[in-house]
C-alpha cells in the first residue's frame, strides 16, 4: 500500500480517531482532515478552504474528482475544485478517493470502495456530519466519474442535497473497458482470465452490486436531491450511453439537445458546452455554484450562458 502525500498541498492537516470526534471538533476549520473507520484501512480525506469556517452562505460546494490524467508517479490524495473555488471565494470541500491511494495503477474508482471496506456507508456517514455541524446544505458537484459519485451520494444523505454535474456516468459498466476492468480487478480481485473473457461484464457485475453501487438508474437518483442542474455536451458520448438510460426512468420521451425540466427542481440540459466529452468552461460552473449557494434559488432559474470552453482546470 503506498503512502499518502499530504505534505503536497501545503495546510494543516488533521487526523481524527473516529467520525464523533470529528463531527464535535473539526469546527469547519481549513486544512485536510482525515477521519479513521474501523475496519477501513484507510482514512477518509477531505480538504476543507479557508472560506467554510466563516461562511455565510447556507450552502457548500463539496467536489468529487473524475479520472486523474497522466497519473504516472502522482500521490493521492487528489482533490479537485481548488481552483475555482478559491477564484470565486466559494466555500468548498472537497473529497478525496482513498482507492486512488491503495493502488498507484488506479486512475478511477468512482468512489465506491471496494468489497470490503465499507467506503460507501463511511462516506455517507461522514458527509451527513459535515451537514450537520455547520448546518447547511450540501451542493454535490462534480464532472464524468465525479458526477457518477455526485448522483450516487446525494441518494444516500439524510438531508436532501443540491447536485450539479457535468458529463457523468450513471452506470460505471457502460465506462471505457479499459478503466472498468481496472477498478474490478484493484478494488474486486477479479482474475485477468476472468476479466479476457466474452462475458465479463455478466459475471462481474452480479457480484459487484451485491457490495457496492455501480449504477444510479433508478427514479430515486432524482428524485432524493432538492435541486438538480444536469450539464450534457452535444457531442459526447455520455449522451446516449448515460443519460439517455436514467432520463428514460422518469421520462417517456427521449432526451433532445436543449433545456427540459422534469421540474422546476430539476434540470437537464443538453447543449454546446464543451466539444466531446471535455468540461464546460469552469467560468460556467462558477456562475451555477454561485447562484445555487442561495438556497432559495430554484434550479429552472439558474442562468446557463454558454461560454468558449477554457479548458481550465477544476
Amino acid at each position: 500500500m503506498k503512502p499518502s502525500n499530504y505534505r503536497q498541498w501545503k495546510v494543516l492537516h488533521y487526523w481524527w480517531d473516529n467520525i464523533e470526534d470529528f463531527s464535535n471538533r473539526w469546527k469547519g476549520l481549513s486544512g485536510i482532515h482525515s477521519v479513521i473507520f474501523p475496519g477501513s484501512p484507510r482514512p477518509i480525506d477531505i480538504y476543507v478552504n479557508e472560506h467554510v469556517h466563516n461562511a455565510e452562505q447556507k450552502a457548500i460546494t463539496t467536489f468529487f474528482s473524475g479520472a486523474i490524467s497522466s497519473r504516472g508517479n502522482k500521490q493521492g490524495p487528489f482533490f479537485s475544485g481548488i481552483k475555482l473555488s478559491s477564484q470565486n471565494n466559494l466555500p468548498m470541500i472537497s473529497i478525496a478517493d482513498s482507492s486512488l491511494d491503495d493502488d498507484p495503477e488506479l486512475s478511477l474508482a468512482w468512489y465506491t470502495g471496494g468489497a470490503h471496506d465499507n467506503f460507501e456507508a463511511n462516506l455517507t456517514t461522514m458527509l451527513n456530519a459535515i451537514a450537520d455541524s455547520l448546518k447547511t446544505e450540501l451542493i454535490l458537484v462534480g464532472g464524468s466519474g465525479g458526477g457518477y459519485a455526485s448522483l450516487n451520494y446525494a441518494k444516500r444523505l439524510a438531508k436532501p442535497a443540491t447536485v450539479v454535474v457535468w458529463n457523468p456516468q450513471t452506470d460505471i459498466y457502460s465506462y471505457y473497458e479499459r478503466f472498468v476492468k481496472a477498478y474490478l480487478k484493484s478494488r474486486f480481485n477479479f482474475a485477468h482470465s476472468t476479466l479476457a473473457q466474452d462475458n465479463w461484464k455478466q459475471y462481474c457485475r452480479p457480484r459487484t452490486d451485491k457490495l457496492v453501487s455501480t449504477n444510479v438508474l433508478v427514479p430515486e437518483t432524482i428524485n432524493s436531491i432538492r435541486r438538480l442542474v444536469y450539464l450534457q455536451n452535444k457531442t459526447d458520448w455520455h449522451l446516449q450511453k448515460h443519460l439517455s438510460p436514467l432520463w428514460s426512468k422518469i421520462s417517456k420521451h427521449p432526451i433532445e439537445p436543449g433545456v427540459h425540466a422534469y421540474t422546476d427542481q430539476h434540470i437537464f440540459a443538453v447543449q454546446d458546452f464543451a466539444e466531446g466529452h471535455n468540461p464546460p468552461d469552469s467560468n460556467l460552473i462558477a456562475s451555477i455554484l454561485l447562484q445555487l449557494s442561495n438556497t432559495d434559488m430554484k434550479a429552472i432559474d439558474v442562468q446557463l450562458d454558454l461560454a468558449p470552453n477554457s479548458g481550465s482546470q477544476y
